[in-house]
C-alpha cells in the first residue's frame, strides 16, 4: 500500500514494514528513517510516524503508540481533580494508564506517572497530603 500510494523505494518499505511489525532495525536505519520523518519514538518503541500511518491506514495503532504527550496527561490530572478534589496515586494510574504509550512496560508507565506527579508538584499546580492523596493548588 506504501509503495503504491508514495515515493517511498522498497528498501524503505521494508525497513518501516519492520519497524510496525516491532522487529528491530540497525541504528544506521532508525538514523535514516528518523531524518526522513518516517519513524517516530525512542529504541526499541519506534513506530511509523504519522504521515506514513495515515499512508497505511493505521491512525489508531500511531495514536496508540504514541500516546498523549505529558501536556495533555497533566491537563486530564488537572480535570479529574477539578472534578473530584481529592485522588489517590492508584486513581490517577487508572486515568493515564491507558494514554500512555501501548508498548510502554507497567514500570515504565508507573515511572512515567511518577515523573508527571512530580513535575506539576514541583510546579506548584498540584500537592499531596498526609494521607498521600492529590489535591490540586488553589489559585
Amino acid at each position: 500500500m506504501l509503495l503504491e500510494n508514495s515515493d517511498i523505494d522498497l528498501t524503505t518499505a521494508v525497513l518501516l514494514d519492520k519497524v510496525q511489525k516491532g522487529k528491530s532495525i540497525s541504528d544506521d536505519a532508525i538514523k535514516i528513517l528518523r531524518k526522513a520523518k518516517l519513524i517516530e519514538g525512542r529504541k526499541p518503541h519506534l513506530y511509523v510516524s504519522k504521515q506514513i500511518a495515515k499512508a497505511t491506514n493505521k491512525q489508531i495503532e500511531y495514536t496508540l503508540k504514541k500516546g498523549f504527550n505529558d501536556a495533555e496527561c497533566q491537563e486530564w490530572i488537572l480535570k479529574a481533580l477539578n472534578d473530584h478534589k481529592v485522588l489517590s496515586r492508584k486513581q490517577i494510574n487508572e486515568l493515564l494508564w491507558n494514554k500512555l504509550p501501548i508498548d510502554f512496560t507497567e514500570e515504565q508507565k508507573m515511572a512515567k506517572i511518577k515523573n508527571l506527579l512530580y513535575k506539576m508538584h514541583k510546579n506548584d499546580e498540584i500537592w499531596l497530603d498526609e494521607d498521600r492523596m492529590w489535591h490540586r493548588k488553589e489559585s
